[in-house]
């Protein structure tokens, strides 16, 4: 996949931005898709800025809370494109023009190319280039 993101750029890469078990993708007007990646089959919870027709969630004010088993899990404030753990608990990812922001740290004007994931955010790190975590369901482009 090749693709740019809050102007990072990712060449050949299978995920650009993996937040714990889902992948982040930006398309090339902005909106933001996110896929649970989890397990042997993708999910897709967040289709160009709004709620897979598959899940279920939570109107709040600028977006939604995705909703699993009665537990919200995240919120997608899509007018300011933040995603924020609820149950979960990962950095805040916000998915800037001039970068990527994963809690206080922001990624800007960077390159990944040839990896399986461009940037992993786990509980306690932030790691860039990486290969693909085990047990993880395949994305088809």
């Amino acid at each position: 996949m090749n693709l740019d993101m809050g102007n990072q750029i990712f060449k050949d890469i299978k995920i650009p931005l993996l937040w714990g078990k889902r992948a982040i993708l930006e398309d090339k007007t902005g909106r933001i898709s996110i896929i649970l990646v989890d397990g042997t089959k993708a999910v897709l919870e967040v289709l160009k800025n709004e709620p897979a027709p598959s899940i279920q969630y939570e109107l709040i004010e600028g977006g939604f809370k995705v909703i699993s088993n009665g537990q919200a899990l995240y919120s997608f404030d899509k007018e300011r494109r933040i995603i924020t753990g609820l149950s979960q608990k990962l950095p805040e990812c916000e998915i800037q023009g001039s970068g990527i922001r994963i809690g206080s740290n922001i990624l800007s004007r960077s390159k990944a190319i040839g990896f399986g994931v461009g940037v992993a955010v786990y509980e306690q790190r932030i790691v860039m280039g990486n290969s693909l975590p085990e047990g993880l369901a395949r994305l088809v482009a």
